[in-house]
Protein backbone atom coordinates (compact mmCIF):
# COMPACT_ATOMS: atom_id res chain seq x y z
CA UNK A 1 0.00 0.00 0.00
CA UNK A 2 1.71 2.90 -1.15
CA UNK A 3 0.01 5.58 1.49
CA UNK A 4 1.56 3.93 4.23
CA UNK A 5 4.88 4.35 3.43
CA UNK A 6 7.31 5.87 5.37
CA UNK A 7 8.10 9.48 3.75
CA UNK A 8 11.55 9.88 1.96
CA UNK A 9 12.82 12.44 4.35
CA UNK A 10 16.27 10.64 4.64
CA UNK A 11 16.39 9.98 1.10
CA UNK A 12 16.01 14.44 0.68
CA UNK A 13 18.51 15.14 3.40
CA UNK A 14 20.67 12.76 2.00
CA UNK A 15 21.17 14.58 -1.45
CA UNK A 16 20.93 17.79 0.35
CA UNK A 17 24.05 16.90 1.95
CA UNK A 18 25.92 15.77 -1.02
CA UNK A 19 24.56 18.62 -2.92
CA UNK A 20 25.91 21.40 -0.28
CA UNK A 21 29.73 19.03 0.15
CA UNK A 22 30.29 19.20 -3.64
CA UNK A 23 29.26 23.09 -3.82
CA UNK A 24 31.69 23.38 -0.97
CA UNK A 25 34.16 21.30 -2.99
CA UNK A 26 33.88 23.81 -5.47
CA UNK A 27 34.43 26.97 -3.72
CA UNK A 28 37.52 25.98 -1.98
CA UNK A 29 39.29 26.15 -5.45
CA UNK A 30 42.67 24.49 -6.63
CA UNK A 31 45.92 24.24 -5.00
CA UNK A 32 48.61 26.80 -7.17
CA UNK A 33 51.84 26.81 -7.06
CA UNK A 34 54.75 29.46 -8.01
CA UNK A 35 55.80 29.35 -11.93
CA UNK A 36 57.91 31.38 -13.82
CA UNK A 37 56.45 33.61 -16.50
CA UNK A 38 58.21 35.88 -19.12
CA UNK A 39 58.31 40.09 -18.09
CA UNK A 40 58.25 40.61 -21.22
CA UNK A 41 58.60 39.76 -24.57
CA UNK A 42 62.01 37.56 -25.00
CA UNK A 43 64.03 36.73 -28.47
CA UNK A 44 64.97 32.87 -29.04
CA UNK A 45 68.28 32.39 -28.25
CA UNK A 46 68.42 35.11 -25.67
CA UNK A 47 70.06 34.14 -22.32
CA UNK A 48 67.55 34.46 -19.56
CA UNK A 49 68.10 37.06 -16.65
CA UNK A 50 65.78 37.58 -13.43
CA UNK A 51 64.73 40.85 -15.35
CA UNK A 52 62.98 38.47 -17.74
CA UNK A 53 61.45 36.11 -15.33
CA UNK A 54 57.86 37.30 -13.25
CA UNK A 55 56.63 34.27 -10.82
CA UNK A 56 52.96 34.21 -10.99
CA UNK A 57 50.73 31.12 -9.49
CA UNK A 58 49.06 28.62 -11.90
CA UNK A 59 47.19 25.33 -10.61
CA UNK A 60 49.60 22.93 -9.22
CA UNK A 61 50.63 19.85 -11.48
CA UNK A 62 50.32 21.98 -14.66
CA UNK A 63 53.65 22.21 -16.05
CA UNK A 64 57.09 21.46 -14.20
CA UNK A 65 59.21 24.08 -12.73
CA UNK A 66 61.95 24.20 -15.83
CA UNK A 67 65.58 24.95 -14.75
CA UNK A 68 66.32 28.49 -15.37
CA UNK A 69 70.20 28.90 -14.59
CA UNK A 70 72.30 29.58 -17.43
CA UNK A 71 69.02 28.61 -19.93
CA UNK A 72 68.56 30.77 -23.21
CA UNK A 73 64.90 30.82 -24.90
CA UNK A 74 64.62 28.34 -28.11
CA UNK A 75 61.65 29.91 -29.00
CA UNK A 76 60.18 33.92 -29.03
CA UNK A 77 58.15 34.05 -25.57
CA UNK A 78 55.92 36.75 -25.91
CA UNK A 79 55.15 38.77 -22.58
CA UNK A 80 52.80 36.94 -19.84
CA UNK A 81 53.83 33.57 -21.53
CA UNK A 82 54.51 30.80 -19.11
CA UNK A 83 58.00 29.64 -19.74
CA UNK A 84 58.19 25.51 -19.99
CA UNK A 85 61.05 23.17 -20.44
CA UNK A 86 60.26 23.14 -24.01
CA UNK A 87 60.70 26.52 -24.89
CA UNK A 88 64.14 26.78 -23.52
CA UNK A 89 67.52 25.31 -24.24
CA UNK A 90 71.04 24.99 -22.83
CA UNK A 91 73.08 28.19 -23.30
CA UNK A 92 76.35 26.68 -25.59
CA UNK A 93 79.77 27.38 -25.44
CA UNK A 94 82.21 28.24 -28.50
CA UNK A 95 84.90 25.31 -27.80
CA UNK A 96 88.69 26.78 -27.77
CA UNK A 97 89.89 27.36 -30.97
CA UNK A 98 86.80 27.81 -32.93
CA UNK A 99 85.04 31.04 -34.21
CA UNK A 100 81.47 31.97 -34.35
CA UNK A 101 80.39 33.39 -37.83
CA UNK A 102 77.06 34.42 -38.66
CA UNK A 103 75.08 32.42 -41.21
CA UNK A 104 71.63 32.34 -42.41
CA UNK A 105 70.23 28.64 -41.43
CA UNK A 106 66.59 29.23 -40.86
CA UNK A 107 64.78 29.74 -37.53
CA UNK A 108 63.88 26.38 -36.47
CA UNK A 109 67.63 25.82 -35.16
CA UNK A 110 68.40 26.21 -31.39
CA UNK A 111 71.40 27.04 -29.43
CA UNK A 112 72.99 23.61 -29.14
CA UNK A 113 72.05 22.08 -32.35
CA UNK A 114 74.81 20.61 -34.40
CA UNK A 115 74.80 22.37 -38.32
CA UNK A 116 76.49 20.69 -41.36
CA UNK A 117 78.23 23.57 -43.65
CA UNK A 118 78.32 22.86 -47.31
CA UNK A 119 80.63 25.38 -48.98
CA UNK A 120 79.24 24.38 -53.03
CA UNK A 121 82.53 25.95 -55.02
CA UNK A 122 85.10 24.32 -54.34
CA UNK A 123 83.00 21.47 -52.77
CA UNK A 124 83.99 21.75 -48.85
CA UNK A 125 82.07 20.06 -45.82
CA UNK A 126 82.10 20.91 -42.26
CA UNK A 127 80.17 21.39 -38.81
CA UNK A 128 79.67 23.58 -36.69
CA UNK A 129 77.54 24.06 -33.63
CA UNK A 130 74.63 26.95 -33.17
CA UNK A 131 75.60 29.48 -30.44
CA UNK A 132 73.02 31.74 -30.65
CA UNK A 133 69.80 31.17 -33.01
CA UNK A 134 68.47 33.52 -35.66
CA UNK A 135 65.96 35.73 -35.31
CA UNK A 136 63.23 36.51 -38.18
CA UNK A 137 64.23 35.76 -42.25
CA UNK A 138 66.41 38.09 -44.63
CA UNK A 139 62.43 39.59 -45.12
CA UNK A 140 61.78 40.56 -41.94
CA UNK A 141 62.74 44.23 -40.45
CA UNK A 142 64.19 42.55 -37.29
CA UNK A 143 66.69 39.95 -38.51
CA UNK A 144 69.00 38.46 -37.59
CA UNK A 145 71.31 35.66 -38.27
CA UNK A 146 72.45 32.96 -36.24
CA UNK A 147 75.73 32.27 -34.89
CA UNK A 148 77.18 28.94 -35.65
CA UNK A 149 80.62 27.88 -34.30
CA UNK A 150 82.86 26.07 -36.58
CA UNK A 151 86.72 25.50 -36.00
CA UNK A 152 89.09 28.27 -36.59
CA UNK A 153 91.09 27.08 -39.78
CA UNK A 154 87.45 27.17 -41.15
CA UNK A 155 86.06 30.42 -39.83
CA UNK A 156 87.32 32.38 -43.12
CA UNK A 157 86.68 30.13 -45.41
CA UNK A 158 82.96 29.42 -43.96
CA UNK A 159 82.73 33.24 -43.78
CA UNK A 160 83.73 33.63 -47.38
CA UNK A 161 81.40 31.44 -48.66
CA UNK A 162 78.39 32.75 -47.00
CA UNK A 163 78.87 36.05 -48.54
CA UNK A 164 79.71 34.76 -51.77
CA UNK A 165 76.56 32.72 -51.70
CA UNK A 166 77.92 29.50 -52.28
CA UNK A 167 77.25 28.12 -48.57
CA UNK A 168 74.66 25.65 -47.87
CA UNK A 169 73.56 24.88 -44.35
CA UNK A 170 71.42 21.40 -42.96
CA UNK A 171 70.47 21.06 -39.74
CA UNK A 172 69.21 17.20 -38.36
CA UNK A 173 65.18 17.19 -37.77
Amino acid sequence: MYWLQRPPHLRRAAAALLVIAAFAWDLRGSATEPHPFAARAIAAGTELTAADIRWGGLPAGSFAIPDLEGRVAAVDLPAGEPITETALADSQEIPDGWWAVPVDIGPHAVPGDPVMLVITDPPVTTSGVVVSAQRGDRYSLDYRPALVAVPGDMAPVVAAADRAGVLVTATRP
